[in-house]
Formats: C-alpha cells, sequence, structure tokens
C-alpha cells in the first residue's frame, strides 16, 4: 500500500525541487528558526497554516498545496481529515472514539470527534447530493465529499441528537427564497423526521427526489402542509405525513456572504 503524502514529504520535496541545499537555507530564507524548521520536515512537529504561508513564499509555491497538498477552490479548501483540520487552525489532533448508538436512519456516516485547542469538535460529513427547492436527487447512497467542523459544544445548543444522526446537503433552486437560497449549506437532524409533530423546514423525499420544504402542521386534522416560502410555488395542502419519506429536519444553515 502505497504510504500517504504527509505535509513533510512535500516540504522535502519542494525544497529539492527548488534546488534549495539544505533545510537550514530554506529556514533562513523563510525567517523560520532552523530547529523548527527541521521538526517541520523530519513530520516531529506539525505543519500549521501560519508555518506553511511562512515557507511556502521562497519555494515559490502556495501554503495551500504545501499544507494539503491541493490549490484552493473559489470556496476554500476542504477539509477532509481530522489532521487537516487542526493543521488549519494551527492545533493538534487527539482522537477519541465516538460512542456507537442505535441507527435510525441509513444515510448518516458517522461523526469523527477530534480534540483542539482544548475544544472538541465533530467532523460532521458533507454529503454529495443536493437538496433541490422543486425537483432533487436521493441521498442513499451518497459519498461524502469531505467534513465540516463544528464545535461539539455549540451542536448542544442546538439539538441532542446523536452525533451520526447529523449531516450537511447543499440547497439548490429557488423556492425556499428568501429563506434558503442556491448554495446555502444546511444541517440536518435525521432523528427529527415525524413532521406531525413540530412545524419547521424538513428536508423531504417524494416522487420528485430531495427537496427541502417548509412543512405545517394541519391544526386538529393529521395532516400537514409542505409550504414553498417563495410565493411564485403553491404550497401542497392536505397530505398525510405516511405519504412523504422525511429525512431529518434542517436545524441550521451556512451561507456565504459577498463573491
Amino acid at each position: 500500500m502505497k504510504r500517504m503524502d504527509t505535509s513533510a514529504d512535500r516540504l522535502r520535496r519542494f525544497r529539492e525541487e527548488k534546488g534549495i541545499g539544505s533545510g537550514a537555507e530554506l529556514a533562513r530564507l523563510a525567517g523560520v528558526p532552523e530547529a523548527t524548521y527541521r521538526a517541520y520536515e523530519s513530520g516531529r512537529r506539525p505543519l500549521t497554516a501560519r508555518a506553511a504561508r511562512e515557507l511556502a513564499a521562497p519555494l515559490g509555491i502556495t501554503w495551500q498545496m504545501l499544507l494539503f497538498g491541493k490549490e484552493a477552490s473559489p470556496t476554500g479548501i476542504a477539509i477532509n481529515t481530522p489532521e487537516e483540520a487542526a493543521a488549519a487552525l494551527g492545533q493538534r489532533v487527539r482522537r477519541k472514539p465516538v460512542a456507537k448508538v442505535p441507527q435510525t436512519y441509513s444515510g448518516p456516516t458517522a461523526a469523527e470527534i477530534i480534540s483542539m485547542g482544548g475544544d472538541t469538535w465533530a467532523l460532521l460529513p458533507v454529503y454529495d447530493a443536493t437538496a433541490s427547492a422543486g425537483p432533487g436527487q436521493l441521498i442513499d447512497g451518497e459519498a461524502v465529499t469531505h467534513r465540516i467542523a463544528f464545535r461539539e459544544e455549540w451542536i448542544r445548543t442546538v439539538t441532542t441528537a446523536p452525533l451520526d444522526q447529523l449531516a450537511v446537503i447543499s440547497v439548490d433552486g429557488d423556492s425556499m427564497e428568501p429563506t434558503l437560497r442556491t448554495g446555502d449549506t444546511v444541517l440536518i437532524d435525521f432523528r427529527q423526521n415525524q413532521p406531525g409533530d413540530k412545524d419547521g423546514i424538513y428536508a423531504i423525499r417524494t416522487g420528485n427526489g430531495l427537496q427541502v420544504k417548509r412543512v405545517q402542521v394541519e391544526l386538529g386534522k393529521r395532516l400537514i402542509t409542505v409550504i414553498s416560502d417563495n410565493p411564485a410555488y403553491a404550497a401542497q395542502p392536505h397530505i398525510n405525513p405516511d405519504d412523504i419519506h422525511v429525512i431529518g429536519r434542517v436545524i441550521w444553515l451556512g451561507r456565504q456572504v459577498g463573491a
């Protein structure tokens, strides 16, 4: 099995490709203590984003390439491992196991817990599935493209769900505007899958695929109304909750501001 390319490997390789004969010379060019540099190149000390910025300049490469082995996209760098999250935050990572809990939905991939800077973070899976405001795709079997770190203490302010019942997907379409827009990121609580109990915004699966819609309980009836916040789209009243497959409730959204 091929060994994973590490930041220490890349540091040594880029230095040699640049024709810099020794670590001491690169340390001098970057303004980094020689002993510190040697710890980075030997792998004894994890390379951080700050150190990568200092070292990348004399190497003629971007700090993202040095730190992650990949260039940033217009939306940034996808954090795929706890080690990458720790490097980006300038912290060391210490793993601890996540307690096994009964699964109530087959979709979510287990969260991974890491400790950084005295806080506990949950790396929640981001699915390659688009939740459409209108026709959408399915989530079952979709691959996890990367993970997003949420502070566990913050998560507990919005849900008591087990961490493996949480996941992130993206929104597409305009039927939920202005509440949700194309490109928004939403955190789904898979455990909250009974819209007859509580009004809210849910990820639901119908004949049109995966959608994110507002669900309103009809008072005095065991029925719900599925609503698009955009008034250009008609509501769908008098639906039996058993007739739709509710994936989970939207409990948080993230949005890019500006270009």
